[in-house]
């Protein structure tokens, strides 16, 4: 048995755990942050009181706010050279992925040469980065966890993958409060993220034993929670049980990494504007199902995690369940279909030649030819009840 397993970051979970991000900043040996956010996270009250913790610790703040959804390379080489400037030495990214990833960028930037873009791939990155914390505000991508950055490449149109050493957080500073006043919208697209995440991990071609443990935990947490949290986002154990699946799914995927759903997402974000969890989530039921064909059995798992009872059915016909199921959850947290979000199918080629060229694809378990991809997006446009064949 031969597997690499890890993740860049030291956790603290816990409701509260951000109250001490000054002496942890301090500890660091800092003095001057960067941090990095976005204005709905400004407005939501969130950023206001982990700043004030950490300028009443004698910390100078210089604060970023211009964080976008998919955030471009331009943004990343405009913020990097603010950072460079302000002579900083530790980094602070407060948010969802495009906070974390933006950061995770900009900090490669303060110790390694731009453009951000030549660091496409994996291990690319060749110096050592500065201590970036993590304080994650939804439970999507896990990037608090993660050895990833995902940025837009402007010029090619197209989501790099940025990844390896040098690349994930310090340390995450994981509360579950922070995710309480997440709207609905949000909480449903970044949750559908993370269950894509953890089903995707577990399926993957570089899936292995410590990355199957998180997986299937994570499929617990998060499909028996997310609708509770999106209709109820008040409902504290239900936040805390996003947050810790979301995690975990990172935990896994950041060494089994992910398959077709991501490939996908990646160029519909890209080239449509989708935001990253919708992009997944339209996909996921379609991908599940065309992939069940070869991993009948893991499918099943999947069911088995999400607390289905499908333990009496063939691996087959538990997989359809599974499908079913998430084509439910789906439905009942209002995730629209491509053709509800106004998609046009003339896209649907161009989607399909670069989800084939992902990296992710080359480690789902099914490979996928750009006529299968197509398959996929039609289903996905009509959101229809038929799956492709298992």
């Amino acid at each position: 048995m031969n597997f690499q397993f890890g993740i860049p970051s030291f956790v603290t979970f816990g409701e509260g755990c951000t109250d001490g991000i000054g002496e942890m900043v301090q500890g660091l040996g800092g003095k001057r942050v960067f941090c990095v956010y976005d204005k709905g996270v400004k407005s939501a009250g969130i950023v206001d009181g982990i700043v004030d913790k950490m300028k009443s610790a004698g910390i100078a703040v210089i604060e970023y706010d211009k964080v976008l959804p998919n955030p471009p390379d331009t943004l990343v080489e405009e913020a990097a050279e603010l950072a460079r400037k302000a002579d900083i030495d530790v980094m602070v990214a407060i948010g969802g992925g495009s906070a974390m990833d933006c950061a995770k960028a900009i900090n490669i930037l303060l110790t390694n040469p731009s453009p951000i873009n030549q660091y496409n791939g994996i291990n690319l990155v060749k110096f050592p980065t500065k201590p970036l914390i993590a304080v994650p505000t939804t439970s999507g991508t896990g990037s608090e966890v993660t050895a990833f950055s995902i940025i837009t490449d402007t010029t090619n149109i197209k989501k790099m993958v940025i990844g390896g050493q040098f690349v994930g957080a310090t340390f995450a500073l994981a509360d579950p409060l922070l995710t309480v006043g997440l709207p609905s919208k949000i909480t449903a697209s970044t949750g559908m993220d993370a269950l894509t995440h953890a089903i995707e991990a577990y399926v993957s071609k570089g899936a292995m034993i410590p990355t199957d443990v998180y997986s299937l935990k994570a499929i617990d947490l998060i499909f028996n929670s997310l609708a509770e949290a999106t209709l109820n986002g008040s409902n504290i154990q239900a936040r805390t049980d996003m947050l810790l699946g979301s995690m975990l799914a990172g935990f896994a995927f950041n060494s089994a990494v992910l398959g077709l759903v991501h490939s996908i997402a990646h160029p519909l974000s890209a080239h449509c504007g989708l935001p990253h969890g919708v992009a997944n989530a339209v996909g996921l039921p379609h991908v599940m199902a065309f992939n069940a064909e070869v991993v009948p059995e893991r499918t099943k798992d999947i069911a088995l995690a999400m607390n289905l009872d499908v333990a009496g059915l063939s691996p087959e016909d538990a997989s359809k369940v599974a499908v079913e199921k998430i084509k439910a959850l789906s439905k009942e947290i209002s995730i629209p279909s491509l053709k509800e979000l106004g998609i046009d199918k003339d896209i649907f080629p161009t989607i399909a030649k670069d989800a084939i060229a992902e990296i992710s694809t080359m480690f789902n378990p099914r490979s996928a030819t750009e006529e299968d991809v197509m398959a996929i997006l039609e289903l996905a446009y009509e959101n229809v009840e038929e799956t492709v064949k298992v």
